[in-house]
């Protein structure tokens, strides 16, 4: 089957950074029909879309709210209409959001990072997306760089070719000055180590998703979680640093940790801050036979990100199980297909 040959049609909701990237790319493709936009931003509301992504007018106007999008009745739906959601990085944050496209009949792909594996923090609210997910026949996929492909969907790719594992050991090293904006303030680029403290004790700062991105790699590895210890602490300036002064935070190292009744068996490390040198991606397979991965340059996050949404959709539309996606033992996008 050419997955690719399909129509899809696509509802944009979230115009920040990477949801209009992810516009600009899907405005380009002659098999996807954009059905408009919605973003609740002053700047944005009542702009004409096709002028954000391409320069020029023709579009619709912007609107504020996703259910402004799903003028069709789910009856009237086929199988290829699909809402994308670029908005938050907690499920409880975009749940509802989820829920409005599902009842109008769409698909779902959404950048959410609690969304690749919901059910380790909220799995009653998974379990009733999934429930209306099914019960509208449709799939709702959370997926992005990191949680989605880096630190879990790959690492579990390259354990395909162990005939045994031992130990995985995942690292990720990420300049935040080649990234976007909003990334450098998640981090909490330029702030105090106090106020650094103070933004991860109201859950406002840090990456969301290296627990998650544990839990998937455990479930593909059929490892028994016992428990998934986390970390975070800042990085701090020694020097003046891309406009952060010493004695600053340049950003965040993370760690999560599974443990199962063999110890620590999966441990993945990230570090996000302005000026890391030499950025990279690295997987590390203890097994038979050992695999030692690693792509200078690490994969570029915000491209990568976009990437992923786009190349998403085919296999949305195309596949026949429905439901809120799950990992697979190798790979959690593919083996939600038939």
């Amino acid at each position: 089957m050419n997955k690719s040959a399909a129509m899809v049609r696509v509802a944009l909701v979230g115009l920040g950074p990477i949801g209009i990237e992810v516009g600009r790319i899907l405005a380009g493709r002659a098999s996807v029909t954009i059905l408009g936009g919605a973003d609740p931003s002053p700047n944005l509301v009542g702009r004409d879309l096709a002028q954000l992504f391409t320069g020029k007018e023709g579009g619709s106007p912007i609107v504020a709210a996703a259910p402004a999008l799903y003028a069709d009745s789910a009856a009237a739906r086929g199988r290829s209409d699909v809402a994308i959601l670029c908005t938050g990085s907690r499920l409880a944050e975009v749940a509802s959001q989820v829920e409005e496209a599902l009842v109008a009949g769409l698909h779902v792909v959404s950048t959410c990072e609690e969304l690749s594996f919901p059910y380790l923090r909220s799995s009653r609210l998974a379990e009733r997306l999934d429930a209306l997910a099914r019960e509208h026949e449709r799939v709702v996929l959370g997926t992005g760089v990191n949680p989605g492909l880096v630190m879990d969907r790959l690492v579990l790719a390259a354990a395909g070719a162990c005939v045994r594992v031992a130990r995985v050991r995942v690292e990720r090293v990420v300049d935040v000055a080649q990234r976007r904006g909003p990334l450098r303030v998640k981090v909490g680029a330029g702030l105090s180590p106090d106020e650094f403290r103070a933004g991860v004790a109201q859950g406002k700062l840090g990456h969301v998703g290296l627990a998650e991105s544990a839990a998937l790699v455990a479930r593909g590895l059929g490892v028994v979680v016992c428990d998934i210890k986390e970390s975070i602490e800042p990085v701090i300036a020694t020097t003046d640093t891309a406009g952060v002064a010493a004695g600053r935070v340049l950003g965040v190292h993370q760690t999560a940790r599974v443990v199962s009744a063999g110890g620590e068996l999966i441990e993945l490390d990230l570090s996000m801050y302005v000026g890391a040198r030499d950025p990279y991606d690295h997987i590390r397979i203890d097994g038979d036979p050992p695999v030692d991965l690693r792509v200078a340059g690490g994969f570029q996050g915000d491209r990568a990100t976009v990437g992923t949404v786009v190349n998403a959709l085919p296999f949305v539309v195309g596949g026949r199980v429905d439901g809120l996606a799950q990992p697979g033992h190798l790979d959690p996008l593919l083996a939600r297909l038939v």
